[in-house]
């Protein structure tokens, strides 16, 4: 790389197939633009950025690809020299030409440069191929369901060498929400491993292990590894969900979710920790209050009520007066003030408060409840069995909608509002 620079006279940079860096010759402040500085801090290109550059040919292009500058995206005119060996694409070199003096001959001896370059690529991709797929199959075998599979795969992890023995260990699972259907699997399944790949780079060397499952994927980490040990693993995990969504297309309409499961001492339970970072996940889609990076052990009661075999239980399973103002959005407003005074443990006051309420309205509405429902608010077995029941409901998926604004909840049944 050094070697091309000084014969060429100006910086040289080497992106993969994605357009991630991969290596950059030594440059001046002023000799590179905003778009490439951001890349050496390995920040991901903007997406208006990757679009500028497939809208002028790179990708597609057989040859040298001429990008014009972009002041709005603070991009300077440049030259892509496609990397290829036999025919299949492996990167992109970028050479600078702000001044307009980068010749034919220029080139030339960056395409030659481009040809060596190639060579290390393929290599390095052939290897890595190797690596991903022992790594593939020595982590499908340690988080099998299969005693005997794990038991063999433990009794060769020293020998592979993939991952250091040092616990405690956490398995992260990540899945995008796409509730419109607007990306291919196989495109979740790309973006899925860009951001995982990207996020490993950050990592200490056998620190960190990933694999793609249907319908999500997973990271296991040592929580040994000194990034983790002095930033801890939610923090990580919120890394990890910001680099998945950098990942997605400009649509609104899917998120990446991140879960963490419980530590594990060992590999020997990283299964169990796996197993509670897919539950959590599924917790995290059904109730939206958890937001986007959720952890097993913040999962409070859903840890127990995401055990149970929710194909199977209806509608029956709820009490019925509950059931009933779940399935009437009319009620649904008692719903959530229902949800509301049960989650703050009966605290008339800070229930209150939560909803914008006055406290006489929140009395008001509690009595209606009890009337609709048929369950008595003082009887601690009635506060359980409506409280594990709404929480069952949202893992099934059911929504109601608290007060549209503050201030201005109606009391049904009262004919007035709130103040």
């Amino acid at each position: 790389m050094d070697e091309a620079g000084l014969a060429l006279g100006r910086p040289v940079a080497i992106d993969d197939r994605q357009l991630r860096l991969l290596a950059y010759t030594q440059h001046q402040r002023d000799e590179v633009d905003e778009v490439r500085l951001a890349s050496v801090l390995r920040q991901p290109f903007q997406r208006e950025v990757i679009q500028w550059f497939r809208d002028h040919g790179v990708g597609t292009s057989s040859g040298p690809v001429a990008v014009s500058g972009s002041e709005e995206l603070g991009l300077l005119p440049r030259v892509c020299i496609p990397i290829d060996c036999y025919e299949h694409l492996l990167g992109h070199m970028w050479l600078i030409d702000a001044d307009g003096t980068l010749t034919a001959d220029d080139i030339e001896r960056a395409a030659a440069f481009g040809r060596e370059a190639a060579i290390v690529l393929y290599r390095e991709l052939l290897l890595r191929d190797l690596d991903r797929a022992a790594e593939r199959e020595f982590l499908r075998d340690v988080l099998s369901q299969d005693g005997e599979v794990r038991e063999h795969a433990l009794a060769q992890a020293g020998q592979l060498g993939l991952i250091t023995p040092d616990g405690p260990f956490a398995v992260l699972a990540l899945r995008i929400t796409d509730p419109c259907a607007t990306i291919s699997p196989e495109a979740k399944q790309l973006a899925l491993d860009t951001a995982l790949a990207r996020i490993r780079r950050q990592l200490a060397p056998k620190h960190g292990l990933h694999l793609l499952r249907p319908g999500h994927a997973l990271l296991l980490v040592s929580l040994a590894e000194p990034k983790l040990r002095s930033q801890g693993i939610r923090s990580f995990a919120e890394l990890l969900q910001s680099e998945l969504q950098g990942t997605l297309a400009a649509s609104g309409d899917h998120v990446g979710v991140v879960s963490v499961g419980g530590s594990a001492k060992s590999l020997v339970e990283a299964v169990i920790s796996y197993r509670q970072a897919v539950r959590a996940l599924d917790v995290a889609e059904a109730v939206s209050s958890f937001g986007h990076v959720v952890e097993w052990d913040d999962l409070g009661i859903y840890r127990l009520l995401v055990n149970l075999p929710l194909d199977q239980l209806g509608a029956t399973e709820l009490h019925a007066g509950l059931q009933a103002l779940v399935d009437d959005p009319r009620h649904h407003s008692l719903v959530a003030t229902l949800e509301s005074f049960l989650d703050n443990a009966g605290d008339v006051q800070a229930t209150a408060a939560a909803l914008y309420v006055h406290r006489t309205s929140l009395w008001h509405r509690l009595r209606r409840i009890e009337e609709l429902a048929g369950v008595n608010l003082n009887r601690g077995e009635d506060r359980l069995m409506l409280h594990l029941g709404l929480k069952l409901a949202r893992l099934r998926g059911e929504t109601w909608r608290a007060c549209e604004q503050p201030g201005a909840l109606d009391v049904e049944g009262t004919g007035r509002a709130s103040v």
